[in-house]
């Protein structure tokens, strides 16, 4: 019963949030890049890993699941954006000799390459005469320590403390945010749920505006909940079908629904595997797919190579590529 009571606690407490302070709208949080998912096997999947997370790129989706890293794991992902845009992820989750629980670090960075400014200042020698039309670069960054901590009898919480800096031209915001989770599995089919909050922190504003203040206006943080479901319905010698789901509320206050599955096929060592998955609700993204290779490298160590394409509608497709080193 104490089991069960400390389940429901936490997924309570994931979960109530008064709804009415998230619905803001787009465009009205700072630090939008954190809502990017990451991973090219998660994405596959739909982004239904939080109630999945079995893998050190968990902590952008449930930093409870660092407890099924082994040893240490290394994934980075990659991936480029319409309007010139790139996203990078790096997650490290790893077991410490001598200290309990699981730790990870994880970095993040959006990019996009250099526009001509455009201001309110005249320049009669200028062409246009509208601004200095000075080459000027943007992108933003964040860097993330997590910490799981496994209570027995399948279930397990994390959270994440992670720093994020913005920039453009000369402006720019810093400050810090946190992630927390909780995951349990069940003995029925390995059976798992999840739940997470993310990017809880104060709200913020951009410093270096050029404003009689120096400071802009004051905006909230991009909260995200999400709760989801993963079962394993098929696992007979070689081949192992996983399901999930996961239901996302995101800070512009749409409910949004992400289902994927990913078959598993092995042969000693080698494993392959193919994902699919569907997001609703979203304004471009739909269909989802994905493939993946895992072998040695070496007597101790794997490696694992992930694929995934998003149909992003009006916006043409996104590709994502994965490596991950697992030792």
């Amino acid at each position: 019963m104490r089991r069960f009571v400390l389940i429901a606690g936490a997924l309570l407490f994931i979960l109530s949030a008064p709804q009415a302070g998230l619905a803001g709208g787009t465009g009205t949080h700072l630090a939008a890049f954190l809502e990017v998912e990451a991973g090219a096997r998660q994405i596959g999947m739909g982004g239904a890993f939080a109630g999945l997370a079995d893998d050190a790129m968990c902590v952008f989706y449930n930093p409870a699941g660092l407890k099924f890293v082994g040893g240490s794991e290394i994934h980075m992902n990659t991936s480029s954006w319409p309007s010139g845009l790139s996203y990078q992820h790096l997650s490290y989750g790893f077991r410490h000799s001598y200290l309990p629980g699981v730790f990870a670090f994880s970095w993040s960075v959006m990019q996009m390459s250099p526009y001509l400014e455009k201001t309110e200042y005249y320049d009669p020698e200028s062409e246009f005469g509208i601004g200095t039309l000075e080459a000027v670069d943007a992108g933003d960054m964040a860097f993330g320590g997590s910490y799981c901590w496994d209570f027995g009898d399948g279930l397990s919480v994390g959270a994440t403390l992670r720093w994020y800096h913005l920039g453009m031209a000369e402006a720019f915001c810093e400050g810090l945010c946190a992630d927390a989770g909780v995951l349990w599995e069940t003995r029925f089919r390995n059976l798992r749920l999840g739940a997470a909050v993310q990017n809880v922190g104060p709200s913020n504003r951009w410093a270096r505006t050029g404003s009689s203040s120096n400071f802009g206006e004051e905006y909230s943080m991009p909260t995200t909940y999400r709760a989801g479901a993963s079962m394993r319905l098929y696992d007979v010698v070689r081949h192992r079908v996983v399901v999930t789901g996961e239901y996302k509320y995101p800070p512009e206050g749409r409910h949004r629904i992400n289902v994927g599955t990913e078959y598993t096929f092995n042969r000693g060592k080698l494993f392959l595997y193919g994902r699919a998955g569907y997001r609703y609700n979203y304004d471009e993204e739909g269909p989802t797919l994905g493939l993946g290779l895992r072998f040695p490298s070496s007597p101790e160590a794997e490696l694992r190579l992930d694929y995934a394409y998003v149909d992003m509608g009006n916006l043409d497709s996104v590709q994502r590529l994965a490596l991950t080193f697992i030792f």
